[in-house]
């Protein structure tokens, strides 16, 4: 038996503990894409498809969960933003430009709500379905 084998053996029992869990969809697909990550090698693969996944089910699909994790996530760089912009550490132009990213994260964070509340009015429970 390679050891190849053997990993593909342990993911296929993860993915059907998170299953069997009820874990949700796209974090198993997420959990899969960072296994792959590590197996070949490839820095950056499993954001790359928490992006996709963000845009795709997220912002095209109207999946609230994942309009949620990205507020989230803009929330935390904001308040890091703010916490390190009185440091002591910047220049005053290098303050103007955290300013200016300040603001537009606020401005990201309102735009994300409304598409959530648009989301959440609209938008279709997370189903899978054959074709």
């Amino acid at each position: 038996m390679s050891a190849i084998h053997g990993e593909g053996q342990q993911l296929k029992r993860e993915i059907l503990e998170l299953i069997q869990s009820a874990a949700d969809p796209f974090a198993i697909i997420y959990r899969v894409a960072c296994r792959l990550e590590k197996e070949s090698g490839e820095p950056g693969y499993a954001k790359y498809v928490e992006e996709q996944l963000r845009a795709v089910y997220g912002f095209a699909l109207k999946h609230t969960r994942l309009i949620k994790d990205e507020i989230k996530d803009v929330e935390a760089r904001l308040k890091l933003m703010e916490k390190n912009r009185d440091s002591g550490d910047f220049t005053a132009e290098e303050i103007t430009r955290i300013d200016f990213a300040v603001e537009h994260h606020k401005e990201n964070i309102k735009r994300l709500q409304a598409m959530l509340e648009r989301a959440e009015a609209e938008g279709k429970p997370l189903t899978i379905t054959e074709n």
